[in-house]
């Protein structure tokens, strides 16, 4: 699967997956910072820089109009797509601004409902979104896991290997009952038969996704 790599603006020290040889990698504005100080150089560099304060030289640039719709994330995601990439890390986009995560997750939603996987990277938390799929997370994952679900009513709903466990249950968009649970040192699963999950956790580590 063809994958894109994308550094927003909030400084991550861990990269828990590195891009490869066909890799795209596009830098989002102050994300340009982020990817040369991880010794990543970016293939293609989008924004209106408001952020990072300047116009980097070179002829990979794409200027964007300081008054638009969309986040610069959001143009990288559209550059991405349109060049056939379907599999998404976003580094440096979780933990700022609280508008900009609430968009971020509305991307991840956009995403999943096309059928695209988008992991967003944090220093610290990472979300996904996943429509009527699984995710695995090997035995080293730590910390907490949480998840939400994104439409009214998802149904089929399993989680398993973690602290609390969930058979076949149905999550409601405005119950948080998926909060807080725990890795254990097990391989664990969260799917969801028919609706979506916002998946956030806390370990330094990716899931894999299934259908």
């Amino acid at each position: 699967m063809k994958t894109c790599f994308i550094f927003g603006a909030l400084g991550v020290s861990k990269m828990p997956i590195l891009p490869q040889k066909n890799d795209l990698i596009i830098a989002a504005d102050k994300g340009f910072d982020v990817a040369t100080k991880l010794g990543i150089t970016p293939d293609i560099i989008v924004g209106d820089f408001d952020s990072l304060g300047l116009i980097p030289d070179g002829d990979n640039i794409i200027k964007l109009n300081i008054r638009k719709d969309d986040t610069d994330t959001a143009h990288c995601i559209e550059i991405a797509k349109e060049k056939g990439y379907r599999n998404f890390y976003i580094y440096g986009a979780v933990g700022g601004r609280l508008d900009h995560t609430v968009a971020n997750i509305q991307l991840a939603s956009s995403l999943a409902q096309d059928g695209f996987t988008a992991v967003f990277i944090g220093e610290k938390e990472s979300f996904t979104v996943i429509k009527n799929k699984s995710v695995i997370f090997d035995a080293a994952a730590q910390g907490r896991v949480s998840v939400f679900s994104l439409c009214d009513q998802s149904y089929g709903v399993t989680e398993k290997g973690l602290s609390y466990t969930l058979n076949d249950g149905i999550l409601y968009r405005n119950e948080p009952l998926g909060i807080s649970n725990e890795f254990i040192g097990e391989e664990s699963e969260i799917s969801v038969k028919s609706g979506e999950l916002l998946v956030v956790w806390e370990a330094a580590c990716l899931p894999k996704f299934y259908d």
